[in-house]
């Protein structure tokens, strides 16, 4: 794509769809560097949420069918961000063009997709990037580099949770989230992934975990307003336990049915030499410690290098990280470099989820083999 004036993007889905459409319609206005982008055409399941997609976020034209956007020519970047079944079919077939792709997280909907998508993935020489968008806080950016200076020493524990009240309400139908086979998991699934990622960038991959779930509220209505009630099959809660290879012990916690939540995002690291935490609903600062001096409050607000607007000392808010998400996205993809997080990173994630859902029905700690997968049927 590096040759190219104008970034033509088609969207697949319209859910959190909607979201990825307006960071990318606006990315070029934070960062001036950047081509053009033209929102060329949105795929959803149906003609009226197409059309709807098409007139809400200005793309040029709507269909139902996503190969159709895959095939078209005048498209060179695509936009997955679907439910998670439907994920390994169409990252198969996206990675067979020469498209540019950016796919909604997890990866795939068990570990045995995500083997397909990656095994494919480098057979072609293909890559695409996830949407991992806490990374793009700056205060998530800067305890990296802390990090990875060494400043905390040695890693002895660390505290990751992600807890949401969206689905307290138990007349709230869970559509395709209550099932299984189209979720891969519930929290496991959808917030789980976040946090995982955050900890094996922030400090490495956990090689045993020893997870519980809990699903809470057992039968949902099937639809808005519908007296039939489903099972739900899937998690509202789950606590996992994670060691890493160099001694370093955690939780990562979720959780949708918490009251007084609304995105609570924390990432809590404690070493030898000092600790750092982070809350989500506070993003504009960092939380260091260090030796016996007590916390300290570093603002990091909208420090990101290379954006035209806002200022560096404007306060943060979420839809920031995702159109920093993209711009890492696009710069990468016109400078030809590796994506990161990219698929590689996206399995290690899977594998995470998959060794904790192989945890909580064996009732037992899982190990990470060298191979990448676990000494349990996470298939």
């Amino acid at each position: 794509m590096a040759h190219l004036e104008t970034v033509r993007a088609g969207l697949i889905g319209y859910g959190i769809g909607k979201v990825y459409a307006a960071a990318l319609r606006n990315v070029q206005l934070y960062y001036a560097d950047l081509p053009p982008v033209q929102l060329v055409a949105v795929a959803t399941s149906s003609a009226a949420s197409s059309r709807l997609a098409a007139a809400q976020s200005g793309f040029l034209r709507s269909t139902t069918d996503y190969r159709e956007l895959l095939a078209s020519a005048d498209i060179n970047t695509v936009v997955i961000a679907t439910p998670h079944y439907l994920h390994r079919d169409m990252l198969l077939a996206a990675l067979a063009t020469d498209k540019a792709i950016y796919t909604d997280k997890p990866l795939a909907n068990n570990l045995s997709e995500a083997h397909d998508i990656v095994g494919a993935a480098r057979a072609l020489g293909r890559d695409a990037q996830l949407s991992f968008t806490l990374r793009y806080c700056p205060a998530v950016q800067h305890a990296r580099e802390l990090l990875q200076y060494g400043n905390l020493g040695e890693i002895y524990s660390f505290r990751l949770s992600y807890y949401r009240s969206s689905y307290r309400n138990p007349q709230k139908p869970l559509r395709w989230k209550a099932e299984m086979a189209k979720s891969g998991g519930g929290v496991l699934s959808d917030l789980v992934p976040h946090l995982a990622d955050l900890l094996i960038w922030l400090v490495g991959m956990p090689e045993q975990v020893a997870a519980q779930t809990r699903t809470f509220i057992q039968e949902r209505p099937a639809a808005t307003g519908s007296n039939e009630s489903i099972r739900v099959e899937t998690d509202d809660h789950v606590i996992i336990q994670a060691a890493l290879p160099g001694g370093a012990i955690g939780t990562i916690e979720a959780g949708r049915l918490i009251a007084g939540a609304i995105s609570n995002v924390t990432v809590e690291i404690y070493g030898s030499d000092g600790s750092l935490r982070w809350n989500g609903m506070d993003p504009n600062y960092l939380y260091v410690a260090d030796g016996n001096q007590g916390w300290r409050q570093i603002p990091t607000v909208q420090n990101y290098p290379g954006a035209l607007v806002p200022g560096a000392d404007v306060p943060i808010g979420g839809m920031r990280f995702y159109i920093a998400a993209f711009a890492d996205f696009l710069t990468k993809t016109l400078a030809g470099q590796p994506y990161d997080p990219g698929l590689e990173q996206g399995l290690r994630v899977q594998e995470v989820i998959a060794m904790a859902a192989e945890s909580a029905r064996a009732g037992t700690w899982m190990t990470r083999l060298m191979k990448g997968e676990s000494n349990g049927d996470i298939m």
